[in-house]
């Protein structure tokens, strides 16, 4: 409990101070000693070490932050998960610690957004949406096949086309980024992308149904993916330049220093 309390203190600093990533990386370690405090979470040699293991890993990740090195809260991911993994969460995904700057936006269009009349507007963007679903069915029945992917990526342009403000294109500018590094297969693995791309095909309902509104989370999975591709595709480069990706993807993990022999 004395120990949950003044990690709690310690979470509420790095809130106010926006450093996310390790916030929720914090959060999981206090639900771990709630769990080992309420007795739902066995009091062992294993989850003591573990927990003294995160307690220093945090300690010594603000050390680094103090001394200049770069906010790459995905340094944290291995020994998170293992967290999370003592607490029974099998969903631990390292876009849980994954926290670029979302209020930037895509560069200026060379050309406006398409004047479309209100009354054709809808009609556009279910044909682009069965565009979409007819490209994702054909991708996930012939996955090494890529023309469905090129179907998914005309129709999410053909939206993103639609937008007039940057902040409304932004999420389908990011999402066109992800869709041409997939159509390159610069993706090693692809189970993740297919659950994402079911979960673009509903933002596209969410349009439909009149609302612009992108949830930040799902922003953030799409730019996860941007940020490892191995593309050295024009449109991939420029998402992962304007929304510094390269420079949040870690060469390293961060973990606590060994004690010192007496």
């Amino acid at each position: 409990k004395f120990s949950r309390t003044h990690l709690h203190q310690v979470q509420g600093a790095l809130t106010i101070v926006g450093l996310d990533g390790v916030t929720q990386f914090t959060e999981a370690v206090e639900a771990m000693l709630d769990e080992i405090e309420q007795q739902k979470l066995v009091a062992d040699e294993s989850s003591i070490s573990l927990a003294q293991r995160a307690l220093a890993t945090i300690g010594h990740y603000l050390d680094d932050l103090v001394n200049g090195q770069a906010n790459q809260p995905l340094r944290l991911l291995s020994l998170y998960r293992e967290v999370q993994a003592a607490r029974g969460v099998k969903s631990a995904s390292a876009t849980d610690l994954f926290f670029p700057d979302l209020t930037a936006r895509p560069p200026r269009r060379e050309s406006p957004a398409r004047n479309i009349p209100s009354s054709a507007f809808q009609h556009i963007l279910r044909q682009e949406r069965a565009r979409f679903q007819r490209g994702l069915l054909m991708w996930l029945r012939a996955p090494k096949e890529r023309r469905g992917v090129a179907e998914m990526l005309a129709a999410v342009k053909s939206i993103e086309d639609t937008q007039d403000a940057a902040s409304a294109r932004a999420f389908w500018w990011v999402t066109a980024g992800l869709l041409t590094a997939l159509a390159e297969g610069a993706f090693p693995e692809e189970t993740d992308v297919k659950r994402l791309c079911a979960r673009i095909d509903l933002q596209i309902r969410r349009l439909i149904e009149g609302s612009k509104n992108v949830a930040e989370r799902l922003l953030r999975d799409a730019l996860y993916f941007v940020a490892s591709a191995d593309s050295s595709s024009t449109a991939v480069r420029q998402v992962q330049g304007i929304y510094q990706l390269q420079t949040i993807i870690p060469s390293a993990e961060t973990s606590a220093p060994a004690p010192e022999e007496a």
